[in-house]
């Protein structure tokens, strides 16, 4: 979610990557215009995100959440690979890196697959 926040420019404001998890439900990152996190990332309902959004002024929306739930036709809904490339190497030279057998995913919420056996074994 902050690579796809990079594609944004600006000098002030926040900037909030929402990605389309289906199901009314986003991926949610909100940074300030030096790509901070401002606010630890979300995997909820549109609804719920909307919330939590309102304490914020200022914001640029990126990422097809925004399109396809908040109806922010003016939002960046795209990008390319090449940006999260820029991005990542923007990274490396102000001395932040990674090698490839130490980074782990940051899963925000178990699967709907694993949500499904949990109610299914609560049921029981």
């Amino acid at each position: 979610m902050e690579g796809l926040a990079y594609k944004i420019k600006k000098d002030d404001g926040i900037i909030c990557s929402l990605i389309d998890a289906n199901n009314h439900q986003v991926y949610c990152g909100i940074f300030d215009n030096n790509y901070n996190l401002v606010n630890e990332y979300i995997a909820d309902d549109i609804d719920n995100v909307s919330t939590v959004l309102e304490k914020f002024s200022n914001i640029t929306f990126v990422g097809d959440g925004a399109y396809n739930y908040l109806n922010k036709t003016d939002c960046i809904s795209t990008f390319l690979a090449s940006q999260i490339g820029l991005f990542g190497y923007e990274k490396y030279l102000n001395g932040i890196h990674e090698y490839a057998d130490t980074i782990t995913p940051l899963y925000l919420r178990v699967s709907q697959a694993e949500r499904m056996r949990q109610q299914n074994d609560s049921n029981s």
